[in-house]
């Protein structure tokens, strides 16, 4: 038998173990995040909070490698400010919101061990980043009929549509009081964006009238995201050992 042979086949015994658990082929996730910046990034941006979401799919019986899709959202900054208007009927209130982030896609491979008590995982995807601006004018809830918050008028000041990057990893883990084979998932995802421009909480300056100045920055806009969540797996793969 051939060294090449012999490599495989003492993968295979290695792996049998693994295969007989029937893992998942596919998997759905949620995390929350938090960023934080880096570079001349964090010289404007103290820290983002956000959701992502993710969905894989295994390429072997083992589920060692699969193909992963990654969708995320983090605020950046957030500023608003009352203001008085005024209409036939006289004078109300309303406010003035401004709010800056960036959402990111991106598919790729990942690398994943499929069974233990900890499962360690390494990945990158590619995909792209958007950073945006949005300025709103709404209606206060003490002020609306509904008791709710209305929107009366949003605008996009600002947005950067770039190529994004990234590298991540983590480990799972059981949740055996959830069932289902429900796993706990523990990363860090580190995004290279290149240079962007992007609005932070400086460059949204209010002066009493509702409109706010707008000052959107320039420069690389590279960050880390660590996850906290969960992934379900979604039904077993069909697994056959051969003898």
């Amino acid at each position: 038998m051939s060294n090449r042979n012999r490599i495989v086949a003492a993968l295979a015994l290695l792996l049998c173990p693994l295969a007989a658990q029937g893992q998942s082929r596919y998997a759905l996730g949620i995390a929350g995040l938090y960023g934080q910046p880096l570079g001349p990034f964090a010289d404007n941006v103290r820290r983002g909070f956000g959701l992502d979401g993710m969905g894989s799919i295994a390429f072997d019986q083992f589920g060692i490698f699969s193909l992963k899709a990654e969708l995320g959202y983090v605020r950046l900054a957030k500023k608003s400010e009352p203001f008085i208007a005024q209409d036939f009927g006289g004078f109300f209130e309303l406010e003035s919101e401004t709010t800056s982030g960036v959402l990111t896609f991106g598919a790729g491979p990942q690398l994943t061990l499929p069974s233990g008590a900890i499962r360690p995982y390494v990945g990158g995807t590619v995909g792209f980043a958007r950073f945006a601006t949005n300025t709103s004018i709404n209606l206060p809830a003490n002020e609306s009929n509904s008791g709710q918050k209305e929107t009366l008028y949003d605008e996009t000041v600002s947005s950067d549509f770039i190529l994004s990057l990234t590298a991540s990893g983590g480990i799972r883990f059981e949740l055996p009081f959830m069932g289902r084979g429900i796993l706990a998932d523990l990363g860090a995802r580190w995004h290279r964006n290149g240079e962007a421009e992007y609005v932070s909480s400086e460059g949204v300056e209010y002066n009493g009238t509702g409109r706010p100045t707008i000052t959107p920055t320039r420069s690389d806009a590279d960050f880390i995201v660590y996850r906290l969540g969960i992934v379900i797996p979604l039904g077993r793969g069909n697994v056959t050992v051969a003898p």
